[in-house]
């Protein structure tokens, strides 16, 4: 099931569709860093893939939950 939550309310070990230039991917974060403007964030596909990448506060997450 998909959910959009904002973007201060990601944690690590959640599962966040992000938009990436060959498409949508899934990327389990393993890293949320809250900055003055926004967030930044790290994780992996499930090929391992290190992806990294932020958002402002308030913006809309879509996070995949089982």
């Amino acid at each position: 099931m998909t959910i959009e939550v904002l973007a201060e309310d990601l944690e690590p070990g959640d599962h966040l569709e992000l938009s990436t230039e060959h498409g949508p991917r899934i990327i389990r974060l393993t890293l949320v860093e809250h900055r003055t403007h926004g967030i930044k964030f790290m994780g992996r596909n499930q090929a391992g893939q290190l992806y990294s990448s932020g958002m402002k506060y308030g913006q809309l997450a879509r996070c995949v939950r089982p």
